[in-house]
């Protein structure tokens, strides 16, 4: 694999082409392991054609550790800065936070309308701030899930952005050490002590793939790169590891799911080699920029599959077909919901946001 850059959205540091591709590829492993449950509770039977794809879980781990990458990446001017914790934090919320609410609020709806009063068999008012807030929250049945359950994971994104925001105070690798050593033991004291919310949950394992990420961006940064051969056989690893790789508990996933992401990230960023893309890896680009759009609306997709075409494939064979259809609609609505409302709607924040902190700094 290899890079090369185009300009941002956000107004940061260029986007590396082939992190993009990564998004894409880390959104479609969760959609095909999604599409493969959809199939399963609604038409019965055995996942195939996505047999053996739980390994599509893994596309959040892999996010995670692009994450860590792109925050190390794109930050790269607020370093040492006494405004950049705000500049960070704000830039990042722009970016989460208006697609999240909006889905978030459409499910809320969506249960309300169709099952009334059941809602809140389910969650409290305070449940409900919670999942807007990003914040860690039991329901009633005392599950810590958000209204939309894919929202844990921004969960932890949230924490990761916050503890970042402090410490972007110093030096690029003074901030990046300071993370890795928290969050080390901010793990293993989770893991010995009974932690209460949202402590607990934040102490899980998996935030040290942001840590991989980091320190992949900190090579990039200090012009560290691998030969083109070392980057593909470091990419080649990384897909053994995926294949070979039991169904891992949560403890393991950051060996089992994580190390094998990290390498993947690591031969795409750190390889000396320029990739241009070709038409294929352009229609992977789109997805990368789209793959947020595409994490948290695919879910949303399913349901509107079933009523329309759904009731055709009952009692058929063709159970694959209707799987097929169910991926498709879930890309093609993500995009659309990019090019619609995401994009727009980032960038008029971004610009917001520019020029506010232009004005407040003069």
């Amino acid at each position: 694999m290899a890079e090369s850059a185009v300009p941002s959205a956000e107004g940061g540091s260029p986007t590396l082409k082939s992190i993009q591709v990564l998004r894409a590829v880390a959104a479609i492993g969760v959609l095909t392991l999604h599409t493969a449950t959809e199939k399963v509770s609604f038409l019965g039977g055995e996942p195939a054609p996505f047999k053996n794809l739980i390994v599509g879980a893994a596309g959040v781990d892999l996010f995670f550790v692009i994450s860590g990458f792109v925050m190390v990446y794109s930050s790269e001017s607020l370093f040492g800065r006494r405004d950049g914790p705000q500049r960070f934090f704000l830039r990042r919320l722009a970016r989460i936070a208006p697609l999240y609410w909006a889905v978030t609020l459409a499910i809320i709806l969506y249960i309300y309308a169709a099952h009334g009063a059941q809602l809140w068999a389910i969650y409290s008012p305070a449940s409900l701030i919670a999942s807007f807030l990003f914040w860690p929250y039991p329901r009633l049945d005392g599950l810590a899930f958000p209204v939309h359950l894919l929202g844990w994971t921004l969960n932890y994104e949230m924490f990761f952005y916050a503890v970042f925001a402090f410490v972007i105070l110093l030096p690029r690798r003074a901030a990046v050490a300071t993370v890795c050593i928290a969050f080390a033991a901010f793990v293993t004291i989770g893991r010995y002590y009974t932690l209460p919310l949202p402590l607990g949950f934040w102490a899980n394992t998996i935030i040290l793939e942001f840590c991989y990420g980091m320190l992949i961006a900190l090579l990039y940064r200090e012009g560290f790169r691998l030969p083109r051969a070392a980057a593909w056989a470091l990419g080649i690893a990384a897909l053994i590891g995926y294949a070979a790789a039991a169904t891992p508990t949560t403890d393991w996933r950051i060996l089992f799911w994580g190390l094998p992401g990290a390498a993947l990230v690591a031969s795409c960023a750190l390889s000396s080699k320029t990739w241009h893309p070709g038409p294929a890896g352009r229609f992977f680009g789109l997805l990368g920029d789209a793959s947020y759009s595409l994490y948290l609306v695919h879910p949303l997709t399913f349901p509107l599959v079933r009523w329309t075409v759904g009731r055709l494939f009952v009692g058929t064979d063709a159970a694959w077909v209707y799987a097929a259809i169910a991926w498709l609609a879930a890309i093609a609505a993500s995009v659309a919901c990019y090019l619609i409302f995401e994009r727009p709607i980032t960038r008029a924040l971004q610009r917001r946001l520019r020029a506010w902190q232009t004005k407040h700094a003069s």
